[in-house]
């Protein structure tokens, strides 16, 4: 994915330490290097998830059938608050291998369920121990809770300086730490909470990720991205994810301030919030990164997720151009999409210095895709980015490297994956027992908005 050295057929990669150290054919390595053969595998970087809310994974499939006004009451508005710091950490230990395990190395993590203090260590602690690459991003939002660990915003502000301290002053670590405000719709008399947390954001130098014009609200498209532009504070140092109610002159706004965008296509597509925005985002020029979201709604795998943004925008933008007419060619490539899983990924989070490609200066993060497997051998060697994205999938996965430490080996990640999965048992048979006491996942709508009600004026 380096334009400067393309693509590279019977080569090698000399990783040292952290960092590709070279890349090229017929390579020399120290006697005491590590040999690695990838033998009739593709080589290439370790992917970019750009929006996932991890801690979800403790109720997998949940939402299969739901749409967003379902989700929004039966997780945001109700199951959200059973879980404790355990729950927490097992889903996000699990949910960060399970993202290895498919590729992934770097994941934007949506870390929107911090309910007390306990519940942001130990989310942290679970991304530490698997040795996933995040972007771990501190959510302001909260489900309705009747004693409250944090009384108020200010209290979550402070909150968040003190785990900068603790665990994001080390520029080698793995982690790095985003913000994720609340939607607009809690921000309050004045706007003031939204103000104070894209204030935090700038305060401690943290990429801001935020669910913007998601989707049309009563009265009209919602112009958050107008109101950000007016209130100065679009800027080029934010992801904004969904994007879909967003009216033409706001998508100038975004490229104008050199900002990022996710689309999550799995959930999007099924919840009713409207098609990704793929082909609006490349005519701006906007780097444009896609995501899982939740997998308490679809899978984990990221080949699924890349491949479904590649088809529906092939499919949307032919029956744009052409209606019903045969035409030669399609709109976008298999490199286009692989692109938007990796290079143009890192750059829509602000990773592309370090991440995204096989780049030596870059870290060691890569993945090794079997092509002599059942479901990939006889595969066009004159297009890779086509057997990728069109054959691709997790199982074909045989090594990931994050950092220069291994992850994954013969198909097999390396930590204790039976203790991971242990761990979600547990939480999800918990998370499951709390919600059914209180009448199962889905509340009344009446009840879920006057929950939403009661939040937005607090």
């Amino acid at each position: 994915m380096d334009p400067e050295i393309g693509v590279l057929h019977n080569a090698d990669i000399l990783v040292r330490d952290d960092k590709l150290l070279s890349v090229g054919p017929n390579l020399e390595a120290p006697a005491e290097a590590e040999e690695i053969d990838a033998s009739n595998c593709i080589v290439m970087p370790g992917f970019i998830d750009t929006h996932r809310h991890i801690w979800q994974g403790a109720m997998r499939s949940v939402c299969a059938d739901w749409s967003l006004l379902d989700y929004l009451r039966g997780i945001r508005m109700n199951a959200a608050s059973a879980y404790n710091p355990d729950d927490m950490y097992a889903a996000q230990y699990h949910g960060a291998l399970e993202a290895l395990d498919s590729g992934v190395t770097t994941v934007a993590d949506y870390c929107h369920n911090i309910n007390t203090r306990d519940h942001a260590h130990e989310a942290i602690r679970g991304l530490q121990d698997a040795g996933l690459r995040s972007i771990w991003c501190y959510g302001f939002n909260t489900p309705p809770i009747e004693n409250p660990a944090f009384k108020s915003r200010d209290e979550r502000v402070s909150f968040a300086g003190a785990l900068a301290k603790q665990y994001f002053s080390d520029d080698t670590s793995l982690l790095t730490l985003g913000v994720a405000p609340e939607e607009v719709l809690f921000w309050g008399e004045g706007n003031t909470h939204g103000i104070n947390q894209f204030g935090l954001a700038k305060e401690l130098d943290a990429r801001i990720f935020w669910h913007c014009n998601g989707a049309c609200v009563e009265g009209g498209r919602p112009r958050e991205v107008a109101m950000l532009e007016g209130m100065g504070l679009l800027n080029s140092s934010m992801t904004l994810v969904h994007m879909h109610s967003t009216d033409p002159d706001e998508w100038a706004m975004v490229a104008n301030a050199g900002a990022g965008v996710s689309f999550t296509p799995d959930t999007e597509m099924q919840m009713g919030m409207g098609w990704p925005m793929t082909e609006v985002a490349r005519a701006h020029g906007i780097p444009q990164g896609y995501g899982v979201d939740i997998t308490s709604n679809n899978s984990a795998d990221f080949y699924v997720c890349l491949r479904m943004a590649l088809q529906q925008a092939r499919c949307r933008e032919s029956d744009r151009a052409h209606g019903e007419q045969l035409t030669l060619g399609v709109p976008f490539s298999s490199a286009e999409a692989l692109a938007w899983g990796t290079i143009d990924g890192a750059r829509a989070i602000g990773m592309e210095e370090r991440v995204g490609s096989l780049t030596p200066g870059k870290q060691a993060d890569l993945q090794l895709l079997r092509m002599d497997d059942l479901t990939t051998i006889g595969w066009d060697k004159s297009n890779p980015e086509g057997s990728v994205i069109m054959q691709g999938q997790a199982r074909n996965v045989d090594t990931v490297m994050v950092s220069g430490r291994l992850m994954k080996r013969h198909g097999q990640i390396l930590a204790d994956t039976r203790h991971a999965c242990s761990l979600l048992a547990d939480a999800n048979e918990r998370v499951t027992r709390e919600v059914n006491t209180r009448g199962g996942y889905l509340l009344p709508l009446e009840e879920a908005l006057s929950k939403i009600e009661l939040i937005s004026r607090s």
